[in-house]
């Protein structure tokens, strides 16, 4: 995975222009015994830089822009997801790029889990994904995080030209399914679906874009499938980017993603995912959890 996550970050690197580039491996520590280490007496080396020096050799091959932005390899030490979210708070990362496995090992706890506690915008990316954003659809809800998400996609529309779109998921009303029949649901559906297009006017000119230029497509959700509809959605109209406002909440003092964000960052979708966060309140949850 590696590999893939150094090119594109060469494609980033082209498009986006940052400041500085961090490359991050962290292992866990380990205490190993003398009985151990005598097995080797060619482990003349710490273990962490034996790892940096390889991590250095790929980063030199695969990475092409080290003249050009500051760039630093890193190898922490300790739980992976403790260290990279403290080193994205140390450091103010605005972006982390991660990967999901499709066709290797591994389940994708590590990045659910800094999806959930890192304060900046995460972009999660397959091995398949190819380097290009062309089609970029962003999750609607009409909030203030969704503003977020789309002033992230304007960027990225100047950067790129990317064409924008927008999908709105709604339910319906609870105290309707009593008197359920067809034509009261397709009515409903109707209903909902004209004020969601109202709703997505008043936000197109809070934010000044043009509603026909940045459309709004709404769907219905029957059975709390929202990622499932968007991903879906996203493959339907041949999006390479689904942005997603993502909002957090402390319940039982653990901090968790909204779910559906978290299901797009499932595995089996190999569309890249960019989870917008607002730095500012994650941070806060962060200092009322571990301060």
């Amino acid at each position: 995975m590696d590999d893939f996550l150094i090119r594109y970050s060469n494609f980033m690197v082209e498009k986006f222009k940052p400041q500085s580039i961090a490359f991050m491996h962290v292992m866990r520590t380990y205490d190993i015994s003398q009985d151990i280490l005598a097995t080797f007496p060619d482990l003349d080396e710490p273990l962490v830089d034996i790892l940096k020096d390889e991590m250095q050799e790929k980063v030199t091959e695969l990475f092409e822009h080290k003249n050009e932005v500051e760039t630093a390899v890193i190898v922490g030490e300790g739980v992976t997801t403790e260290t990279i979210v403290q080193y994205s708070q140390e450091h103010n990362i605005t972006l982390t790029l991660m990967g999901k496995k499709i066709g290797y090992q591994g389940r994708g706890s590590v990045v659910r889990k800094v999806l959930s506690l890192s304060p900046s915008s995460v972009l999660l990316i397959s091995e398949s994904t190819q380097p290009k954003i062309e089609h970029i659809m962003v999750r609607m809800d009409f909030s203030k995080i969704t503003s977020m998400a789309m002033k992230m996609a304007l960027h990225l529309q100047e950067l790129t030209g990317a064409k924008i779109s927008c999908h709105h998921v709604y339910k319906l009303p609870l105290k309707y399914f009593p008197q359920h029949t067809l034509e009261n649901e397709r009515k409903l559906e109707e209903h909902v679906e004209r004020h969601s297009q109202k709703e997505y006017k008043k936000f197109a000119r809070k934010m000044n874009i043009d509603p026909l230029e940045i459309p709004c497509t709404c769907s219905i959700d029957a059975e709390n499938e929202e990622a499932h509809i968007l991903y879906n959605q996203a493959l339907n109209i041949y999006a390479d980017m689904i942005m997603i406002g993502s909002k957090i909440k402390s319940e039982l003092a653990d901090v968790i993603l909204d779910s559906t964000s978290e299901k797009l960052a499932g595995t089996e979708k190999n569309i890249p995912v960019l989870v917008v966060k607002d730095r500012k309140q994650t941070l806060g949850f962060l200092e009322a959890l571990f301060d």
